[in-house]
């Protein structure tokens, strides 16, 4: 069992983590889902090196790691304890983001529905299944990579990039278990505070710009264009379309 540190000294941590490593795995979501399955319950963390079939929120969409130090896991909550309005993907997304702010002073964005931007890069995607009472959040945090794939459809960046920039690379740790143990205090203590979607809306990315969301499965074509106002309490993205009223959009992919 691993004992997180509180973030706040005024603030009472009462769980522990249990953290169950492979250096290689299929995914991690299914390693947390036979984990529960086995009769293991609340707040296992399924962690891995590298993994063979990470996949993203689409069909077809894959993580690609470089098995050299991404952080890449998933935790296990019971459903009773997530009671924002709004998901818990942009909840864990507000997790990360309090992590990279509090521990490294950097300026992360959520890209709505499930990524993380720093420098405007891609460094972290969120995925969140369910399982009986349980939901699963997965993370893939880029870290230490140097190299992407040229076939990837946004652009990337990692930790160690990030830091670099800032000229402090050499003087914080960015190690992933390091890095794993921040984001799940940050995420206790959100689970606690319920914080209103306005955390979440004041680090949305392209909020104030015209953007472009393919709504729903992309495969249905459907777009909407217009300038991103913000999020409604239960988290969908609120796009101005220029009619009498704001379209609100709760699945789809922004660009």
């Amino acid at each position: 069992m691993t004992q997180l540190r509180a973030y706040n000294p005024a603030v009472t941590y009462h769980h522990s983590f249990h953290i169950i490593h492979k250096d290689e795995t299929d995914t991690t979501m299914e390693d947390a889902r036979q984990a529960l399955n086995s009769g293991q319950g609340e707040f296992i963390v399924c962690t891995a090196t590298s993994q063979r079939r990470a996949r993203g929120r689409l069909s077809g969409r894959t993580w690609v790691d470089d098995s050299k130090g991404d952080l890449l896991f998933t935790a296990a909550f019971l459903k009773s304890r997530v009671t924002t309005p709004y998901p818990l993907t942009q909840l864990v997304a507000l997790a990360l983001c309090r992590q990279l702010e509090n521990t490294y002073q950097l300026t992360p964005q959520i890209k709505w529905p499930n990524d993380v931007y720093v420098n405007n890069g891609k460094i972290a995607g969120i995925l969140v299944e369910s399982e009986g009472e349980y939901y699963l959040a997965g993370m893939g945090l880029n870290i230490q990579r140097r190299f992407f794939p040229a076939t990837l459809r946004h652009p990337a960046t990692t930790l160690v990039s990030a830091l670099e920039m800032l000229g402090s690379h050499g003087t914080m740790r960015c190690e992933p278990a390091f890095v794993l143990d921040d984001i799940l205090v940050e995420l206790e203590r959100l689970l606690l505070e319920k914080p209103m979607v306005s955390e979440v809306e004041k680090r949305l990315a392209k909020r104030g710009k015209v953007v472009k969301v393919t709504v729903g499965n992309p495969n249905r074509f459907e777009t909407v264009q217009g300038l991103l106002v913000g999020l409604k309490d239960d988290g969908a993205l609120l796009i101005d379309t220029g009619g009498l009223e704001l379209r609100a959009i709760y699945s789809g992919e922004m660009s």
